[in-house]
C-alpha cells in the first residue's frame, strides 16, 4: 500500500481470483470502482472484511506479457485519504505436461498388471492393495489441498462438497484392501470400484499437467501427483475389476453332441442364428 496505513489489510486470495480488505483503521475504508459506477467494489465499515473480484487484476492477465510479470494498482479511500494497493500478475512456465502424461501411463499399467496378477498371486494382491491405498490417499490429499482455496467458507463443509461421490469410493476402497488383505477375491473387486470412481472423478484434473497455477493450497507439482495417482492407478484398478468380473463369470462349455435345451427345433433356431456356426 501506498502510503502505508496501520490496521489496513489487503491481500490477494484464492490464488489471485479475489481481493480482501480487513478494516481495523477506524475509519470508512472505500474501493474506487474501475468505471463511472460502483459495481462489485465494495465499502468496507471499521472493524469489517470484504472480498470482491476486481477487473483490473483481470485486466493484467490478457494478453500475457513476453516477460512473465504484469504490474496493477488499485485504488482505495481511506477516510479522504487515497491509497494505492500496488501488485503484479506473474505467469510461470508451463509445466513439461508430457512427463505427467508418461507417469500417469506407467501408473495404469503398473495398478492393472498387478491387480491382474493377483487372482492368482498373494503377493500381487497385496501389492494391488497397497496401490488403491495410494490411490485413495491420493484423492484425499487434493481434497484437502483444493479446500484451502476458498477464503470464506466452512473448511469442513468444502471438503466434503469438494469430495462428492469420491466419499464412497474412499469407503469401498477401504474394504476392499481389508478384504484383499484378508484373502477374499471380493476385495480386488472392491478396490477396482474404488479406482474407477476415483479415475472418472479426478479425469478433468488432467488439465493440471499443463497448466502452471492450480487452485490448491499446496504445491502444484504434489497436486499434479495425487493426479498420476488417483487417474493413473485408479484406471488399473478399474482394469483389476474387470478381470476380476472375468473370472468370477462361470463358463458354461456346450459340446457338439449336446444339443441345448429344447430339442432339435431349438438346435436349428440357434443354428439359423448363429449363421451355422458353433
Amino acid at each position: 500500500m501506498d502510503p502505508p496505513v496501520p490496521g489496513l489489510a489487503v491481500a490477494v486470495i484464492e490464488m489471485g481470483a479475489r481481493l480482501r480488505i480487513v478494516n481495523d483503521t477506524g475509519e470508512t475504508v472505500q474501493v474506487v470502482p474501475a468505471g463511472p459506477t460502483r459495481g462489485v467494489e465494495p465499502i468496507v465499515p471499521p472493524g469489517t472484511t470484504a472480498r470482491w473480484t476486481d477487473s483490473r487484476i483481470d485486466a493484467a492477465m490478457l494478453p500475457v506479457p513476453a516477460e512473465g510479470v504484469r504490474a496493477w494498482s488499485v485504488p482505495l479511500l481511506v477516510g479522504d485519504r487515497e491509497v494505492s494497493v500496488h501488485g503484479e500478475q506473474v505467469f510461470p512456465p508451463a509445466p513439461p505436461a508430457g512427463v505427467w502424461w508418461l507417469a500417469t501411463a506407467v501408473a495404469a499399467v503398473v495398478a492393472g498388471t498387478m491387480g491382474t496378477m493377483g487372482l492368482t498371486r498373494r503377493w500381487a494382491a497385496l501389492a494391488t492393495a497397497a496401490i488403491t491405498v495410494l490411490v485413495v490417499g491420493g484423492h484425499m490429499v487434493h481434497v484437502l489441498g483444493a479446500a484451502l482455496v476458498p477464503d470464506d467458507q466452512d473448511y469442513l463443509f468444502v471438503v466434503v462438497s469438494g469430495a462428492g461421490p469420491g466419499l464412497a469410493a474412499w469407503l469401498a476402497g477401504a474394504v476392499g484392501v481389508v478384504l484383499t488383505v484378508l484373502g477374499r477375491r471380493f476385495g480386488l473387486l472392491l478396490c477396482g470400484l474404488a479406482g474407477a470412481v476415483l479415475a472418472m472423478v479426478t479425469a478433468f484434473g488432467t488439465a493440471g499437467f499443463s497448466n502452471a497455477v492450480l487452485p490448491f493450497g499446496w504445491s502444484a507439482d504434489l497436486d499434479r501427483l495425487t493426479t498420476v495417482l488417483t487417474f493413473g492407478a485408479g484406471i488399473g484398478l478399474f482394469l483389476t475389476g474387470l478381470a476380476v468380473l472375468r473370472a468370477l463369470t462361470p463358463v458354461v462349455p456346450v459340446g457338439d453332441d449336446d444339443p441345448p435345451p429344447g430339442g432339435d427345433d431349438a438346435t436349428a433356431d440357434v443354428t439359423e442364428r448363429s449363421g451355422g456356426l458353433r
